[in-house]
């Protein structure tokens, strides 16, 4: 489950995003692989077209037709049609989905009881109205205002109140979610399924039979929950039991078939890392439930974590920093005992290895980016050091590749750490100085705990985390944490600016690829955040490889 994305945002190629279309979650399967019909009202251009490349419906129009032969209509909030005009579309056994947006001053009258009442008087049955946040057209979110223990399960686990406004907001939001319909009553977002006829089919794979088997019996709603970042991020289901105040399982799964080997590959992950720590970290992994397929998109089923994550529990406004501290210092030594027990081999440095973790990826950041400012100051600096470090030990790892503090659970002196997709142990490109993981760790934790928001706020917290003169305490205990990693590990400190740049030019290779897969363009520097880090670690060369900026033991 994704409570929080990486910063940088891959940009579409012109083409309507199926990230729009995450709504599809919440419908019944559709029969045969596919609904015959689907009448789409509103939403961006070009949406059409990528539902009908996906396949969910042979036939996609973008107006009701005069009789009863849609088996779905989807109406988005811009289309603003009344539900009696749906519902005389929709065909036998067809479904419903309809946003409303409360937002508009014509909107504020539409309270999700009246949408309620207007659908049973258009002769279709509810199935599920959603919360749907921040917004429609950046939606993160879908939570069941029908199912309190949801919306509770959210506020103690993911919420983010991290200004004083939206701390405020959440204990007005907790105090809401105590009983059924307090808070859909409010809900400036919503969207309300329904069907026509007396059966009501589970939203989506929740009905599939190998799913089922898994869960427990009875009616169940889900939360759905993405990244909001681009197809390449997946869709988190998270069925929530009448009553229950949290989830029965954690339900991954692609949303456009081309990425389903990150959940296949994420599920052998999971069995493998498990299989190699010792009783004390083995729980901290999630447990594979199993896989199954829903249509042609890969399904991989997971247990779910305790605790809220840390970016809700560093990130709470007010939040002391004894606490900040303890959330740092908890992964720190959760890491440091992982990467000691993954651990596969401990290089001797030399030739070979500069050229690996160096030379090789200075190179294809240099071909791919070209060099700007004083970028080659930074990579002569760090070929420099590689050749100082001749003899040194550096152990290599397994990497989760994707350790950001959306992806940690802390219940008490628990940890869970989830999203191993990208940390696979069956891959060997997964394996590396684990030091790295503990980098992109802090720099986002760095974030959240001291309410850095926003690409300007996030540059500046950068440079002040790695190379500010004065840093305040939160930024020291992470300088110690970094120190203390290299010194449970048995690391010579000279390894961290090496580190540091590798580790960014790295992400930003990583990022131009993925934007490639995504047709949205591989060698731009605009839009690249770590494109951006990279620049700013090179205008601090001298502090960064002069000595003093190696570790903060203070």
């Amino acid at each position: 489950m994704t409570a929080a994305a990486p910063p940088d945002r891959a940009a579409g190629a012109g083409r309507a995003s199926l990230r729009r279309a995450d709504w599809r979650f919440l419908l019944p399967a559709p029969p045969d692989g596919g609904f015959a019909h689907l009448a789409l009202l509103g939403g961006p251009p070009g949406l059409a077209e990528r539902l009908a490349e996906i396949g969910l419906a042979r036939r996609v129009s973008r107006a009701l037709p005069g009789d009863r032969s849609a088996d779905l209509v989807v109406a988005l909030h811009d289309a603003r049609a009344p539900i009696a005009a749906l519902a005389a579309s929709l065909a036998p056994g067809g479904a419903l989905y309809c946003e409303v947006d409360r937002r508009r001053l014509a909107g504020l009258a539409a309270s999700p009881g009246r949408t309620r009442r207007a659908i049973l008087a258009a002769g279709l049955r509810p199935t599920g109205c959603y919360w749907a946040a921040p917004s429609f057209e950046g939606c993160k979110r879908y939570l069941p205002l029908d199912e309190p223990g949801a919306l509770r399960w959210y506020m103690r686990t993911l919420y983010a109140a991290g200004t004083p406004l939206h701390r405020l907001i959440g204990l007005a939001m907790r105090a809401l979610a105590g009983g059924r319909g307090r808070f859909a009553a409010l809900a400036p977002c919503y969207a309300v399924t329904a069907v026509r006829g007396a059966e009501a089919r589970a939203p989506s794979v929740l009905g599939a039979p190998e799913l089922r088997a898994l869960l427990p019996p009875g009616p169940l709603r889900p939360a759905v929950l993405t990244s909001g970042q681009d197809e390449g991020s997946r869709a988190v289901l998270l069925p929530f039991a009448a009553g229950a105040g949290q989830p029965s399982a954690v339900v991954k799964l692609a949303t456009v078939a081309g990425f389903n080997a990150n959940t296949e590959r994420e599920q052998a992950a999971l069995a493998s890392i498990r299989a190699r720590l010792d009783d004390r970290l083995r729980p901290s992994i999630p447990a594979p439930l199993g896989q199954l397929r829903y249509g042609d998109l890969a399904v991989g089923v997971e247990s779910c974590a305790a605790g809220p994550t840390l970016v809700a529990s560093s990130g709470r406004w007010g939040a002391p920093a004894a606490r900040k501290i303890a959330d740092l210092r908890a992964l720190a030594g959760w890491l440091a005992a992982f990467h000691r027990q993954t651990e596969v081999a401990r290089l001797t440095w030399g030739p070979a290895q500069a050229s690996r973790w160096v030379e090789r990826p200075l190179d294809d950041y240099a071909r791919r980016f070209g060099l700007a400012g004083a970028e080659p100051r930074l990579f002569a600096a760090a070929r420099a050091r590689a050749g100082e470090l001749a003899g040194a030990q550096l152990p290599i790892a397994l990497l989760h590749n994707d350790l950001g503090p959306w992806n940690i659970y802390r219940a008490g002196a628990r940890l869970t750490v989830i999203d191993w997709e990208s940390g696979a142990a069956a891959d060997p490109g997964r394996y590396g100085p684990g030091l790295c993981d503990l980098i992109y760790f802090v720099t986002h934790w760095s974030y959240v705990a001291r309410h850095r928001y926003g690409e300007p706020a996030e540059l500046a917290a950068f440079t002040e985390l790695f190379a500010g003169p004065r840093p305040d305490q939160l930024l020291r205990a992470a300088r110690r944490a970094l120190a203390a990693y290299l010194y449970d590990l048995a690391i010579d400190a000279r390894f961290l600016p090496l580190l540091l740049a590798y580790t960014w030019v790295r992400r930003a290779l990583d990022r131009a690829e993925r934007q490639q897969a995504l047709g949205a363009g591989a060698g731009a520097r605009a839009g690249n955040r770590y494109v951006q880090y990279v620049g700013i670690l090179a205008e601090h060369t001298g502090t960064l490889f002069g000595g003093a900026g190696d570790a903060d033991t203070h």
